[in-house]
């Protein structure tokens, strides 16, 4: 993708922030407009549009919907959401606005456990014990995919570095703390790393990428899992932490010697640098489009009936699979009272294109679509949404 259009879509992510619920900057602030060159290989760069002749997508379903549908969640969705929302507003449903507060997984599974929105978005699915506690029948809908990229700060260098799971862990358990640590030198062989310390920032809120980033290290390191262990938020034990993505990705921008896991498209409209994973084959793989793609590819197949799963470790037979992938999955509730018929409607019809044409967008902002397999499997959990009692979908 040339960086015209990646400034483009970085403005409308950010024109979409203005104007896209009442959200606090700290909180939701998109990538910054205008953010960085041209896109790495392998990435939104020569992206085709998917192919959904397997599914059926319509460009007409909710035009002459009315409503105002409220949501809550991840952040990590944000700049993908943010555009669709304006885009399926502009083109197909003028009268539908989507009011989204991009408050982290946490906050989005609060607030949809104590039904104040509409529906939920969170980087990971629920649990048993969540479903439990909201008290109702919930569904989890994957929306899209990305990769969580670890990226750094380091002035006056510009040679790209590479970290094994082990590193990372060690970063982020305190024991490595110069980047010209014998452990980050031997996963960069013939490269002269800087004799600065290391400052890992991490999530300060109730995060699914702090899930996903934790359950691959969790996946990896046994001294990890042992001691930190995987969750929507850990027991970190060194560093500062952001509030949101917006908030680790400007700790790692103005702090020389940092290092932070976000969204890959924070990354890059940043002009932050990102670093290549070992994954399970050996390989040190970049977070691009087409490796978190392949990651997506390993999972979907395993991908239960409930949609729970993980993008995380992908096994060896994917060589060029990116090892720290993900998801975000919209929260519904199964039924909801005949009250909210207008707003559920509104909020499913937009789902449905969001799931279909809205995929077609995904690249634009370094997000990887789902496949056409996954969108089977997604449009029969919207068919399965009822208002009291009665399908909102033919």
């Amino acid at each position: 993708m040339s960086s015209h259009v990646r400034a483009r879509w970085g403005a409308l992510a950010l024109v979409a922030a203005l104007g896209f619920g009442a959200c606090s900057a700290s909180a939701t602030q998109a990538p910054a407009a205008g953010g960085g060159g041209a896109a790495p290989a392998g990435s939104a760069a020569g992206a085709q549009a998917v192919d959904y002749s397997s599914v059926s997508p319509s460009t007409t379903i909710g035009k002459n919907d009315k409503a105002a549908v409220t949501g809550a969640g991840s952040t990590a969705i944000y700049p993908w959401l943010s555009a669709v929302a304006q885009i399926y507003q502009q083109q197909v449903a003028p009268g539908v606005a989507v009011n989204y507060q991009a408050i982290g997984s946490g906050g989005g599974i609060s607030q949809f456990t104590a039904k104040t929105v509409d529906f939920g978005a969170s980087d990971i699915y629920l649990s048993d014990q969540q479903e439990q506690q909201i008290g109702v029948p919930v569904l989890n809908i994957p929306m899209i995919h990305w990769a969580a990229a670890m990226t750094y700060n380091l002035p006056n260098f510009s040679g790209e570095i590479r970290f094994s799971p082990a590193t990372i862990a060690g970063i982020f358990l305190g024991k490595i703390t110069k980047w010209n640590d014998p452990a980050l030198a031997a996963d960069n062989p013939g490269v002269t790393l800087p004799d600065i310390g290391i400052t890992p920032v991490h999530r300060s809120d109730g995060s699914g990428t702090t899930m996903n980033f934790t359950s691959f290290l969790a996946g990896t390191d046994a001294t990890w899992k042992s001691q930190v262990g995987a969750g929507l938020s850990v027991n970190w034990p060194v560093g500062p932490g952001g509030k949101g993505s917006a908030g680790v990705t400007a700790l790692v921008k103005q702090t020389p010697g940092a290092i932070g896991y976000v969204e890959l498209s924070y990354a890059l409209q940043n002009n932050l640098p990102v670093g290549s994973v070992k994954n399970a084959a050996g390989n040190f793989v970049k977070p691009t489009l087409a490796s978190t793609t392949d990651a997506v590819a390993a999972a979907v197949p395993n991908a239960p009936a409930d949609l729970r799963f993980l993008v995380v470790n992908p096994p060896a037979s994917y060589p060029n699979a990116y090892p720290i992938g993900a998801s975000t999955w919209v929260l519904l509730y199964q039924d909801y009272p005949a009250s909210k018929a207008t707003e559920v409607k509104a909020m499913i019809d937009f789902l449905w294109w969001a799931i279909h044409n809205g995929q077609n967008y995904a690249a634009q902002v370094d997000y990887s679509a789902m496949a056409p397999a996954l969108v089977t499997k997604a449009e029969a959990a919207l068919k399965s949404v009822t208002v009291g009692g009665k399908p909102v979908l033919p």
